[in-house]
């Protein structure tokens, strides 16, 4: 199934080919003329509208060590009173500088527990409707203030 940006890219080159100039490509299609003018010369020279692979230091984290991790967080999460409990962020980095003997920064630590299939759960305040004091205090307060109906229309 071909994606959007591929099926852009094809009519982009199909656009192209019936002789439109880069400049009209470009307004028909809501896109800048850089771009058309990109994606004509890639196909021109490759013969293809893919993205190239994108190059980067590959992770000194092997398959197996990542499962070892997560096979170990999974087993400090499940307490005895088969209650979930959270594991933090800093304890994963102390489990994978023991794994691995390089430090990570916390975001790469939960980027990595992304990859893992964890997902993290942030505490939230609770909203101040959820106290019902604090919700017909403010109705008495509000009212006390009011100098005029809110509804009336001059």
């Amino acid at each position: 199934m071909k994606t959007a940006k591929q099926k852009e890219r094809e009519l982009i080159i199909k656009l192209h080919k019936e002789k439109k100039k880069v400049r009209e490509i470009a307004q028909l299609l809501g896109l800048s003329k850089s771009k058309v003018h990109f994606w004509i010369q890639r196909s021109k020279k490759t013969d293809s509208l893919e993205d190239k692979p994108r190059s980067g230091r590959p992770t000194p984290l092997s398959t197996k060590a990542l499962k070892s991790i997560a096979n170990l967080i999974r087993k400090n999460l499940i307490q005895p009173t088969n209650r979930k409990a959270g594991v933090s962020t800093k304890e994963v980095l102390k489990l994978i500088k023991n794994k691995v003997k390089r430090k990570y920064s916390l975001r790469h630590v939960e980027r990595t527990m992304h990859k893992m299939g964890f997902s993290l759960i942030t505490p939230r305040p609770s909203h101040i409707r959820k106290d019902e004091n604090a919700k017909e205090k403010f109705k008495v307060e509000f009212k006390k203030n009011l100098n005029r109906n809110i509804w009336a229309i001059r």
